[in-house]
């Protein structure tokens, strides 16, 4: 299993990479360059949304943050399954049960990034030709885009979060992994299940998953090594 913890090393890291490119848009780009600066109003706005669009291109990749998301939540969208399948067979000894709910929240989380980044980028074509064929229902088609991908996100979040904390769980019950990034896995519970009640709770997990996914890396690093 070498190669499939190396892999699941190499996810864990690339998945980092693409959760920073959600930060910089989040905290710069979006707020800066497409005046995205209240969360709880601004992404609400189909005005400011279809400005987001359309405002990308060769000649101003400052404005193209929601492409570069949507690209980065398909990539992280396989890779979490990956890293689920890599949980389960990683735990499957020392805790057979938890670690089928690994492998369920990888996938949970995967399927929901994914649908998050197809929504983004081939969606966003999609959209775009039926809003330029029917614009009497050009606010109406932005509209239901939104809803589908934000709902496809919370999907993510909620799965990435039970994730963290089912291999926190296996990592204290075994010691496999070291504690630190174990406990600190059960901080990503709240945007996963506060998410299910208010989405504006969900997107906090921006600003906690970075460590964790360092750790989660290195963690099946030592293990492809082992």
């Amino acid at each position: 299993m070498t190669s499939l913890y190396r892999a699941a090393a190499y996810a864990a890291f690339i998945v980092l990479t693409g959760m920073l490119i959600h930060a910089t848009n989040a905290f710069y780009l979006e707020p800066t360059f497409l005046g995205f600066k209240d969360a709880a109003r601004d992404y609400s706005d189909m005005a400011k949304i279809q400005n987001a669009i359309e405002s990308c291109s060769l000649d101003a990749l400052h404005l193209c943050s929601f492409k570069y998301s949507g690209f980065a939540h398909m990539i992280n969208g396989m890779l979490m399954m990956l890293l689920g399948v890599a949980g389960q067979q990683f735990f499957a000894q020392s805790n057979p049960v938890i670690s089928r709910f690994i492998f369920v929240a990888g996938l949970v989380s995967g399927i929901g990034f994914l649908t998050t980044g197809v929504s983004d980028i081939p969606g966003t074509i999609y959209a775009s030709l039926l809003r330029e064929n029917n614009p009497d229902f050009n606010t109406t088609i932005l509209l239901i885009s939104t809803m589908i991908r934000g709902i496809a996100n919370m999907v993510a979040i909620t799965g990435l979060g039970l994730y963290a904390a089912f291999i926190g769980y296996a990592s204290l019950k075994s010691g496999q992994f070291t504690k630190w990034g174990a406990y600190y896995g059960f901080l990503l519970l709240w945007p996963g299940l506060g998410g299910l009640v208010n989405p504006i709770a969900g997107f906090t997990y921006i600003g906690i998953v970075v460590p964790w996914l360092i750790w989660l890396g290195r963690q099946f690093g030592a293990a492809s090594r082992a």
